[in-house]
């Protein structure tokens, strides 16, 4: 018979929630809207962003994955060119470039930061090496000084996938800006929220404007010195990119308007991040069968997610076991993050498979992560009820063991 379980601690399907002063900003936009699309919001939106990260040009779009897609397209990638990314990371990564029917080049993660090993990515780069795709994950940063200093050598093309990680730093300054291109994310599991979906791409770049600009909507661009509003018609429609049909990738003012009113609190609710976790590793570092993730000395977090890899190899316990036991005995809904991506479905039918691709440390890890509910506004009791309960089940198993 199926054990009828009682949640307390969900896995957050939302991880940042508006105040009702934002709210009711968000409601009289809806009431009294002067566009719903590419208006005012969005504008304020994009230069807002670009003066927090401390770049020059940021453009809203409709998902991280969006942005993705036109970092790629921007990089010129094509068929047969290699694209190094970790292994270890959320499938919107590597979908552009099967897209491009690029290669996938799956560089291992470090075991104690979870990020790119960029030991490794060096062993990988070849001739054929056209892009390289960091990702702080988790909201940590990689060290950007050194992946830019390898992307130069190599004369590589720099996307930073940085979804996980606004406000984030490496030596004081914010992740997305180190490379040709950065692409964050407002999906309503990040830190900032749009409302669902949604998405930046930032550059630093004055040749990418036009080409970001006509590829997110439908190649929709003013005629050149257009003398009437209405001549020849309301706009031109352009090819941004010779051979590179537009897409329809426009972020909605009231979405715009929902991202614009987190981001002034972003760093808050980063700091706030920030003490939940470092309360929790604190508290379970007499409990070295977990190992929680590591920032680079010379990074800030934008603690995004609590994930951590469990040892339990001395009493018989596996990751599973404590899933299941935190889920079953009380309640809390954890989950485990990314299948290294050449174990997808998707994937091994575009002809990627272990075999090839394999990475240790990126399966040893997904053999053995777990991720604990996480999320902006955190009360005391519940992040105590998390602490108590972990400790509950691993103090069960060490002493079942003696």
């Amino acid at each position: 018979m199926k054990k009828d379980i009682q949640i307390k601690m969900d896995f957050p399907g939302v991880q940042t929630f508006h105040t009702p002063e934002e709210i009711n900003l968000i409601a009289d936009a809806i009431r009294n809207p002067a566009s719903l699309s590419m208006g005012q919001n969005l504008k304020q939106f994009e230069s807002d962003f670009a003066k927090y990260l401390g770049v020059r040009y940021a453009f809203g779009v409709s998902s991280a994955t969006a942005a993705l897609d036109i970092a790629a397209i921007i990089s010129g990638v094509k068929e047969g060119d290699e694209i190094l990314l970790p292994a270890h990371t959320f499938t919107a990564t590597a979908l552009p470039f099967l897209r491009t029917r690029s290669k996938l080049v799956f560089v291992d993660i470090d075991p104690n930061t979870f990020l790119m090993d960029l030991e490794d990515l060096k062993t990988k780069i070849t001739s054929k090496s056209k892009v390289v795709v960091p990702v702080h994950l988790y909201g940590a940063p990689i060290n950007m000084t050194e992946l830019v200093k390898i992307a130069k050598e190599h004369n590589l093309f720099v996307i930073e996938d940085c979804a996980q990680a606004p406000g984030a730093e490496w030596q004081g300054r914010k992740v997305g800006t180190f490379g040709d291109i950065g692409c964050f994310s407002f999906h309503g599991q990040k830190n900032i929220t749009t409302l669902g979906e949604g998405g930046m791409i930032v550059t630093n770049n004055p040749d990418f404007e036009e080409k970001i600009l006509g590829l997110r909507k439908i190649g929709s661009r003013p005629y050149k010195n257009q003398d009437k509003y209405w001549k020849p018609a309301m706009s031109n429609i352009v090819e941004a990119i010779p051979g590179k049909l537009p897409y329809n990738f426009a972020l909605g003012e009231i979405q715009a308007l929902a991202g614009d009113l987190i981001l002034k609190r972003i760093d808050d609710i980063n700091s706030k991040r920030k003490k939940y976790f470092d309360r929790i590793n604190n508290e379970l570092e007499n409990y070295s069968e977990l190992q929680f993730q590591k920032v680079p000395e010379k990074g800030l977090s934008a603690y995004h997610l609590l994930p951590a890899r469990f040892d339990g190899h001395s009493y018989g316990k596996t990751r599973d076991d404590l899933i299941e036991n935190l889920y079953e005995d009380f309640g809390i809904k954890c989950v485990v993050q990314y299948y290294p991506l050449y174990n997808y479905e998707l994937f091994i039918n575009n002809g990627y498979s272990k075999k090839d691709s394999y990475c240790p440390e990126s399966d040893l890890f997904y053999d053995n992560m777990i991720s604990f509910p996480f999320k902006s506004e955190m009360t005391d009791n519940e992040i105590n009820y998390l602490i108590s309960s972990i400790k509950s089940v691993i103090d069960q198993y060490r002493n079942n063991k003696n």
